[in-house]
C-alpha cells in the first residue's frame, strides 16, 4: 500500500487552484472578446442605419424642392458641419432628361421627372483600435423629382 505524504496532498491542491485560475482567464477573454465584439457590431448597425436615412433625406429633399438652397448660410453650416463628421455625400442625376427643360441651356438633373441619386460614406473607426481595420460604411438612396 502507497502512503501519500501530506507535501504531495498540498502540492495537489494548489495544482488545482492555479489550474481553475488560468481556465478562469481563458474563459473571461473569450468572454470579453464576445461581449467588445457585440458592441463593436452593434455601434456598426447604428451608425449604418443613420447613414442609410441621411441618404433618404437627401433625396426627399431633392425630389420635393429640385434644387439645392440658395441661403449661404443655409449651405455653409451644413458643409461645416459635414466636413466634421467626415461623410462623403455624391448626388447623380443617373437618367438626365431634359425634354421639359426651356431654353435648352437650362438643362439640368434637377428639372421634375429625373431620377436623383444620394449616395453618403462614413469612414467608421473601430472602438477597439487594436486590429487595423478599415470599415467605410454607405448608404444609397434615389427618388424621382416632383417639384
Amino acid at each position: 500500500m502507497k502512503t501519500v505524504s501530506a507535501f504531495s496532498r498540498q502540492r495537489t491542491a494548489g495544482s488545482r487552484r492555479g489550474q481553475a485560475l488560468v481556465e478562469f482567464a481563458i474563459a473571461a477573454l473569450v468572454l470579453l472578446m464576445l461581449i467588445f465584439g457585440v458592441i463593436e457590431i452593434a455601434r456598426i448597425f447604428l451608425v449604418y442605419t443613420t447613414i442609410t436615412d441621411a441618404a433618404r433625406q437627401g433625396v426627399r429633399y431633392a425630389i420635393t424642392h429640385g434644387t439645392p438652397p440658395a441661403g449661404p448660410t443655409t449651405t455653409g453650416s451644413a458643409t461645416n458641419n459635414i466636413n466634421a463628421a467626415g461623410l462623403t455625400i455624391n448626388t447623380t442625376f443617373p437618367n438626365m432628361s431634359c425634354a421639359g427643360a426651356t431654353p435648352s441651356s437650362a438643362c439640368s438633373g434637377t428639372t421634375p421627372g429625373n431620377l436623383v441619386q444620394v449616395t453618403v460614406s462614413y469612414p467608421y473607426d473601430l472602438l477597439i483600435s487594436y486590429f487595423p481595420i478599415n470599415v467605410t460604411l454607405a448608404g444609397t438612396s434615389q427618388g424621382v423629382i416632383t417639384w
